[in-house]
């Protein structure tokens, strides 16, 4: 069961389309519901911005009244100063409009990015939430893409909906009512040209909407490639593999440039199709328009006036049209990201108790398959304040497994966990990892300082403490002395992961992090594996030995380190036996 579920997590992230993928709804209810939920306290401030967008489409009116004036009075009277004072109230106007369209924009673009950043901070905030197993099954570079891209996707239709659709909408319906006053014969004739747009408008879209599906899939896949290159670039020219790997991203990038091309003609032929659509109600306006001036039925400015709005309705009605590519870009773009909201499975616990800082941490009887293997059998094991205790067993054996159970990573399928008594399931967990340094197997740094990567996650806040805990730390991990040695010192930046220091040093920082904190329980994966034999030595009885030093649970294969421990236990066949109780060496 473990298995299927990280299973079904890690194919929502990485990215595999699965059967009926494309037939995507093309405007989906549970993604409206999702991005207007950012929304919610925004309402009153979007309803103004609506009202607002209604009365901006009210300032055209005076316009056409001073067009009519124009061609039924000014023009034909010769009357030079009224033209002008006609053109200076026209100028007038647009200058408002332009006023009014640059302050509803900025209005727009501060509701949109502060619902993005509250979006994009609660996808963080999911990532935290999930375990360790999802991760390890997932590709992260992946879903790094994802949350990226697809948030910076919905920003952007969220500011064409804000920008053109929504503004558009009351300003459209407020023409139309005008256009009924000004000619209602006309304006029913036109409005005979919609039942056209709109099945017109669904075709294209289905057609946008599947090759923007297809440029999403290909865009992470680029993207996925690029980091691939740049994180891989040593073992590609270990393996001198440079040419096919080109090759190989080459034919990525042709699928990049064959869909981007696609959806780009998509919009195009979209923007064509309502374009002239809309556009034959024009015809039908001027045929029937100067039909009606023949008859003498109309007047030539009362026809430049119910032209000239129903030009300005055609250009909100195209503002509306042109904007649903944008719309099912936004569409595709957070049902990915629903799909990331709704990942699992979850950190196993989520308790609220508190324990004391140096816990007496117990397996009982704990069991741990996966995939319908036996990992751990029966296992018990309790780490007390001051322990220290080595656990060996081969490679496989489920070592490691045993450390993320104790730190909260991994729930075992039977058995129990506890500290001071207290189940994990009731346990405020990250409270007890605190309390807890662990230096894993494949320990990782990220770009910047020695001290940044040193001093990440501590709890002090008081500089003056934090440099002397992490000089400390240094000092027990056997870190201080190459670090002072180096130009900047602490201030060293180690590039990115770590590449400008060797494996040693990286190792012994990585050390030091863990022990910042001065935690009650130091767990150690496989500490010593860049270290020598005399620094093994060193770095293990400056551990082990002194006052206040914390408990120590160390999985190894090197005899130096297992020669410091108390306690050591074998794990073979997913059983854990104590194999020798002594003294530690001095």
């Amino acid at each position: 069961m473990v298995s299927n579920t990280l299973g079904r997590a890690a194919t929502v992230v990485m990215g595999k389309l699965r059967p009926g993928s494309t037939d995507r709804p093309m405007f989906s209810r549970a993604a409206i519901a999702y991005i207007a939920s950012y929304f919610r306290g925004e309402w009153r401030p979007i309803l103004l911005y609506a009202l607002v967008g209604a009365g901006q489409s009210l300032l055209v009116l005076p316009s056409f009244y001073l067009v009519r004036t124009a061609f039924d009075q000014a023009i034909p009277q010769g009357n030079i100063n009224l033209l002008i004072w006609i053109g200076l109230g026209l100028l007038g106007l647009r200058l408002s409009t332009s006023l009014v369209t640059l302050a509803m924009r900025i209005y727009a673009t501060r509701i949109v990015k502060s619902a993005m950043r509250d979006l994009r901070r609660d996808l963080l905030a999911k990532l935290y939430t999930l375990s360790r197993g999802f991760f390890v099954q997932a590709e992260t570079e992946r879903l790094h893409t994802r949350i990226v891209q697809e948030t910076e996707r919905t920003d952007t239709t969220c500011n064409a909906l804000l920008a053109n659709i929504l503004p558009s909408l009351p300003a459209a319906l407020c023409l139309g009512i005008a256009l009924l006053w000004l000619n209602w014969w006309l304006t029913l004739l036109a409005a005979c040209v919609a039942p056209i747009v709109y099945f017109s408008t669904r075709i294209t879209s289905r057609y946008v909407q599947r090759h923007v599906h297809e440029f999403h899939r290909a865009f992470e896949a680029f993207s996925h490639g690029v980091r691939f290159v740049i994180r891989q670039i040593d073992l590609t020219r270990i393996r001198g593999y440079e040419t096919q790997e080109l090759a190989r991203q080459t034919a990525m990038l042709d699928r990049l440039y064959r869909s981007g091309a696609k959806m780009m003609s998509s919009y195009a032929v979209h923007s064509q199709v309502q374009q002239n659509t809309t556009g034959l109600a024009g015809l039908i306006l001027l045929v029937f328009g100067g039909i009606a001036i023949a008859n003498k039925s109309m007047s030539v400015g009362d026809f430049m006036v119910f032209y000239l709005a129903a030009g300005s309705l055609n250009s909100f009605i195209d503002r509306i049209s042109s904007s649903i590519p944008e719309l099912i870009n936004g569409n595709e773009a957070l049902l990915t990201l629903m799909e990331i909201r709704d990942a699992g499975p979850v950190e196993p616990y989520t308790g609220t108790k508190h324990t004391r800082g140096d816990s007496t941490l117990r397996l009982d009887n704990v069991n741990y398959s996966i995939a319908g293997r036996q990992i751990l059998q029966d296992v018990s094991l309790e780490i007390a304040p001051g322990a220290n205790i080595a656990i060996i067993g081969p490679n496989g054996a489920g070592k490691s497994t045993i450390l993320n159970i104790l730190i909260g990573f991994t729930e075992p399928s039977a058995g129990y966990v506890t500290a001071d008594g207290t189940p994990y399931a009731d346990l405020d967990i990250h409270a007890l990892r605190r309390s807890i340094g662990m230096v894993l197997q494949h320990p990782t740094f990220f770009q910047g300082s020695i001290a940044d990567n040193i001093c990440y996650g501590m709890t002090e806040t008081d500089p003056d403490a934090i440099r002397t805990a992490m000089i400390e730390a240094a000092k027990q991990a056997n870190a201080d002395g190459f670090i002072q040695a180096l130009v900047l010192g602490y201030d060293t930046e180690i590039g990115d992961e770590g590449t400008r220091l060797s494996g040693g040093e990286l190792q012994r920082i990585a050390i030091a992090r863990a022990l910042v904190n001065r935690p009650k329980l130091l767990i150690l994966d496989e500490p010593t594996n860049h270290l020598d034999t005399v620094s093994v030595g060193r770095l293990m009885r400056s551990l082990t030995t002194g006052t206040n030093q914390p408990a120590v649970l160390t999985v190894s294969h090197d005899p130096g380190v297992i020669a410091f421990a108390h306690d050591i236990y074998r794990l073979d066949n997913g059983t854990l036996l104590l194999e020798a109780k002594k003294v530690a060496v001095s």
